[in-house]
């Protein structure tokens, strides 16, 4: 499946079911990319957030959804260029709230994302990052990653790289240096 950006992911029934359950969620800190995470929220979703999910994918079994909130609260919000090296094949990228901007890069090129709007691709082929920017006091990117594979083929993709210094990741690098910082 190539890239591509959906918009309008949820109904304001399911953001609001979703805002619930995060709130009772217990929430890990992961300091070193400055975010908050509920690690898997698939089995609490909507039976019709599931399915529409599903039919996103098409035909692919769903792993897990995760909800995560990038904010300085939890240290300095960072991605660098990586692939996830896990057996999923597709991951629905979904924005749900932000108070701020924070472009995500693929490969070369960047994206725009606005609240309840995704980027769909393989975050195992395609080279993923955000652009680097300081975020001031209140600010915050709220999302919710959800991953698929092929029931019928599980990959494996464990021999990839994701050092952010390793040799694959240099084009990249380099062009999101070169996009500077973004205040």
């Amino acid at each position: 499946m190539s890239i591509s950006k959906i918009d309008n992911v949820f109904s304001q029934q399911e953001i609001e079911h979703i805002k619930s359950l995060v709130l009772d969620s217990q929430k890990f800190v992961h300091e070193g990319l400055g975010r908050i995470e509920v690690r898997d929220i698939s089995k609490q979703l909507l039976p019709q957030t599931v399915d529409k999910l599903t039919n996103i994918a098409k035909g692919l079994k769903m792993d897990h959804a995760m909800y995560v909130e990038y904010s300085p609260l939890y240290g300095r919000p960072n991605l660098n260029p990586h692939l996830d090296g896990d057996t999923n094949d597709l991951i629905i990228n979904i924005q749900f709230e932000s108070n701020t901007v924070w472009d995500m890069g693929l490969n070369l090129e960047t994206y725009s994302l606005s609240d309840n709007s995704a980027l769909v691709f393989n975050g195992n082929t395609e080279i993923h990052w955000r652009v680097h920017k300081e975020f001031k006091d209140k600010e915050y990117v709220r999302m919710i990653f959800v991953r698929f594979y092929n029931p019928d083929n599980r990959s494996d993709y464990s021999h990839l790289p994701n050092h952010p210094e390793d040799d694959m990741f240099k084009e990249v690098s380099a062009f999101r240096n070169s996009l500077g910082r973004v205040l």
